[in-house]
C-alpha cells in the first residue's frame, strides 16, 4: 500500500480550509499524510489549522504563491506519491482510494463536480470536456487546461523530475505543471467525479485581464519544447485558435465587449472557422 503526502496550499482560507482539511482526513486510504502549507495568511487560517493537532501537518512560511506553496509542501513529503488538494475544494472519501487503482501510470487525474457559484456550467466536468489517458500533450491539453490540480497525483519521483510547479504572473501554474509533465509522461485518469470545485465570484480563473497573457505564456512555451516543437503547423495554428477563442469567451464573460471580439478576430485569423464569429456575434446581441 503506497503512502500517499496530501499537499494543500492555503492562504487566508479561513472560509473553506476546514472542509478540504476535513475531506483529505476523512480519505478510506489509510497510509497517508497530510501537509498543509501557511503562506502567511493573515486571517484565522493558522488558528483553525492548529485546532487539528498533530493529525495534521503544518509549515509556515513567507508568502510565494501557490505554485511556491505547494513545492513546500512536495520538499516535506515523505509519501510514495503526492497529491495536490486546493484550500478551497474538497474530496470524496474514496478518492484516493479509488484513484490508485485506476492508475497505470506514474502520474494520474480524476473527474470533478462544480459546486459552489457555477452559473451555467453542468455540475460533472466530463459533460463538457473529454478525459483523455495516455499522451495527453497535444492536442487536447495544449488547447485548454482539463486537468483540475485537486485531482492530480504523481509520484515524488516525477514531480521532482519536472521541477515542479514554476511560479506564472498570472495563474496557470497548475496547466503549465501538467504541460511539462504531459512531455516526458502518460496520464491516467479516474472516471469518478471524486473531487469537488468550488467556484467562487474571486476565483483566479475570473479574472480575464491575468489569465489571457498567463494563457498565450504557458502554450508558447509548451509549443517552443522539443515535443512542441514536432507538431505540425495545422496543429499550431489550430492550438492558438483555441487559445485565442477561449480568451474571447472570458472577457466575453467579464464584459468586456471589445476585448473579447479582438480575441474572438485572432481566432479566426490563426485557424477561419465559424465558431469565434458565432461566439462574436453573440457577444455584440448580448453586450
Amino acid at each position: 500500500m503506497p503512502k500517499v503526502s496530501i499537499i494543500i496550499p492555503a492562504y487566508n482560507a479561513e472560509d473553506y480550509i476546514r472542509d478540504a482539511v476535513d475531506s483529505a482526513l476523512a480519505q478510506t486510504h489509510a497510509d497517508r499524510e497530510v501537509i498543509v502549507v501557511d503562506d502567511s495568511s493573515t486571517d484565522d487560517t493558522a488558528l483553525i489549522l492548529k485546532g487539528y493537532g498533530d493529525r495534521i501537518i503544518v509549515h509556515h512560511q513567507a508568502n510565494t504563491g501557490v505554485a511556491g506553496a505547494r513545492n513546500a509542501g512536495a520538499r516535506l513529503a515523505t509519501g510514495d506519491w503526492v497529491a495536490f488538494l486546493d484550500a478551497d475544494d474538497v474530496w470524496r472519501p474514496a478518492k484516493l482510494e479509488a484513484q490508485l487503482a485506476a492508475s497505470t501510470t506514474p502520474i494520474s487525474y480524476t473527474n470533478r463536480f462544480n459546486f459552489g457559484a457555477r452559473g451555467h456550467l453542468p455540475e460533472i466536468q466530463s459533460d463538457v470536456t473529454p478525459l483523455l489517458s495516455g499522451d495527453v500533450f497535444a492536442p487536447l491539453l495544449l488547447r485548454g487546461n482539463f486537468i483540475t490540480v485537486s485531482s492530480v497525483m504523481m509520484t515524488r519521483e516525477v514531480f521532482n523530475d519536472i521541477g515542479g510547479f514554476v511560479h506564472q504572473p498570472g495563474g496557470c501554474e497548475d496547466w503549465d505543471c501538467w504541460l511539462r509533465a504531459a512531455q516526458r509522461y502518460e496520464f491516467s485518469v479516474c472516471a469518478e467525479p471524486l473531487v469537488g470545485y468550488r467556484f467562487t465570484a474571486n476565483s483566479m480563473s475570473r479574472n480575464y485581464r491575468a489569465m489571457a497573457p498567463a494563457r498565450r505564456r504557458v502554450v508558447s512555451q509548451a509549443l517552443a519544447s522539443e515535443k512542441g516543437r514536432q507538431l505540425g503547423w495545422l496543429t499550431r495554428r489550430q492550438i492558438w485558435a483555441e487559445t485565442c477563442r477561449t480568451n474571447g469567451w472570458d472577457a466575453g464573460q467579464a464584459g468586456a465587449r471589445l476585448d473579447a471580439l479582438r480575441n474572438y478576430a485572432q481566432a479566426a485569423v490563426a485557424w477561419p472557422t465559424l465558431q469565434p464569429f458565432k461566439e462574436a456575434l453573440r457577444v455584440c446581441m448580448y453586450a
